[in-house]
C-alpha cells in the first residue's frame, strides 16, 4: 500500500485566537497528492493504529495521521467517538449493528457495510453510548 499523503491535527495559529477549538477540532488537514483538504471530523467512520500512525477512514478512504491511539482519543469528540478495541475508534454515527461472538467479543457493522472488531473490555462501554 502507497502512502499518498497525510493528515495532520490543526494546531495553535502564531499569531490571535484559534477559529475553532485545538483540543476538539471540527476538522482535519489532509495533504494527498500534492493538495490540501480540510476533512470535517464529523465524517471519520473510525480510527485505526497503524504502527505510528493512525488511519481516519472517511467517505471509504484512509488518510494516515502521525500520532497515537492516545493523542487521538483524547482530542476527539468523546459524545461522538468511542474506543471499541485496543486498535480501533468507531464513530457511532456510523454504527448500525453490533454483533456478539462466541468469544466474548464482538463486530460492530457500519453503515457502508465495513465490520470492525469490538473487544470485550470496550464492548460494554460501546453498548453504554450506543443507546445515550
Amino acid at each position: 500500500m502507497r502512502w499518498q499523503g497525510e493528515a495532520s491535527l490543526l494546531q495553535e495559529p502564531d499569531i490571535g485566537q484559534p477559529v475553532e477549538s485545538v483540543e476538539r477540532p471540527e476538522r482535519f488537514l489532509v495533504r494527498t497528492l500534492g493538495k490540501e483538504f480540510l476533512l470535517p471530523a464529523a465524517e471519520i467512520e473510525w480510527i485505526q493504529a497503524w504502527g505510528n500512525y493512525v488511519n481516519l477512514r472517511v467517505r471509504g478512504h484512509d488518510y494516515p495521521l502521525r500520532s497515537t491511539m492516545a493523542a487521538i482519543e483524547r482530542r476527539i469528540d468523546p459524545k461522538r467517538f468511542v474506543r471499541i478495541h485496543r486498535s480501533y475508534i468507531a464513530n457511532l454515527d456510523f454504527v448500525v449493528e453490533i454483533e456478539p461472538l462466541d468469544s466474548g467479543d464482538a463486530r460492530a457493522k457500519l453503515r457502508d457495510g465495513q465490520q470492525i472488531p469490538v473487544s470485550r473490555r470496550y464492548r460494554d462501554e460501546l453498548r453504554k453510548l450506543a443507546v445515550l
